[in-house]
């Protein structure tokens, strides 16, 4: 029996990238969905880094 752990499975990528998709074939305009992309890559990041805090 091995004692290797398996990571946490992320699926943030697959819901971002679903996400995207659904504008582009809603016709956002590409301002739009870069505008988009960029807001939820932010929110993504301060999320992941709050998730990373050693609970101080």
């Amino acid at each position: 029996m091995s004692n290797f752990t398996r990571p946490p499975r992320r699926s943030w990528p697959y819901a971002f990238t679903a996400v995207v998709v659904v504008a582009v074939q809603q016709g956002w305009a590409g301002a739009e969905v870069v505008r988009l992309a960029a807001i939820v890559l932010v929110l993504i990041a301060v999320i992941c880094s709050v998730g990373e805090g050693d609970g101080q």
